[in-house]
């Protein structure tokens, strides 16, 4: 098998003083990608950058994103402007605590060689993917398949994409209320499928403290008006994005029987 692998566009986003990522990014990669290059991330702004939508937040999820997730929304967003820029064919991207598993290139390479028009492949590990509605789009080497989501676990440690995706994805993060990777498993903005590779094949080192700090995750105390809605428009929220991630779910899996 030609191992194309080898010469894949890589980029790997991390701070310059995270050595240690670095270092284990590079162990890694040994000998499976000579091409790789570490992106810089964005520094966390000192304010709410002018994209953001604060009000559309907070009416869904009682709470503004940390300027820790703006930080990670515009490390992403500038590579994937990299990649447009540039004009890649396809590309990796991971965050630099990322852990590559066993099948990570064998199904890369039968990825790049697939007949099936993916734009992008988030390498995905939660285990909450096993009880997930999904279906094969196709099969690899090994047992491994490429596999379509109905619903979108988190996490945008590892993925692979197009420079068709790129553009789409790019397109959808014209504005920011949610993190980046909530804005890659919602179909309905980027036209893009929610697509994995199972078993699977990356996942991140937990050793390592988040980049993006646990303030996302502390709940706010919520006031007035807020303490009434929230409930209601959060429940819209989630019924809404469901129905519209099955829809796009369906009407993939007709489009390809």
């Amino acid at each position: 098998m030609t191992h194309l692998l080898k010469k894949l566009p890589t980029f790997i986003i991390t701070m310059p003083n995270e050595t240690d990522r670095q270092n284990n990014a590079k162990k890694q990669l040994k000998g499976l990608c000579d091409n790789f290059e570490f992106f810089f991330a964005s520094k966390k702004p000192n304010k709410t950058p002018s994209s953001y939508i604060g009000w559309k937040r907070r009416f869904y999820f009682g709470k503004d994103l940390t300027l820790g997730e703006f930080g990670c929304f515009n490390s992403h967003k500038s590579v994937l402007e990299k990649i447009v820029v540039k004009k890649l064919p396809r590309a990796l991207v991971f965050e630099d605590d990322f852990i590559l598993l066993d099948g990570f290139k064998e199904s890369i390479n039968n990825l790049m060689k697939c007949s099936y028009k993916w734009e992008l492949v988030r390498l995905l590990s939660k285990p909450k993917l096993n009880k997930r509605m999904k279906k094969s789009v196709a099969h690899f080497d090994g047992n491994y398949k490429l596999v379509r989501l109905a619903t979108a676990p988190g996490g945008a440690y590892a993925y692979i994409i197009t420079l068709k995706g790129a553009k789409k994805l790019l397109k959808a993060m014209d504005s920011i209320w949610c993190p980046v990777d909530t804005v890659m498993g919602q179909p309905w903005r980027t036209g893009l499928e929610i697509l994995t590779v199972m078993p699977p094949i990356a996942t991140w080192d937990q050793s390592f403290e988040s980049a993006i700090g646990d303030g996302r995750f502390k709940k706010r105390k919520l006031l007035g008006w807020r303490k009434i809605i929230l409930p209601f428009s959060r429940f819209c929220f989630k019924v809404f994005d469901g129905l519209y991630r099955k829809y796009f779910y369906f009407k993939n899996y007709l489009k390809s029987k």
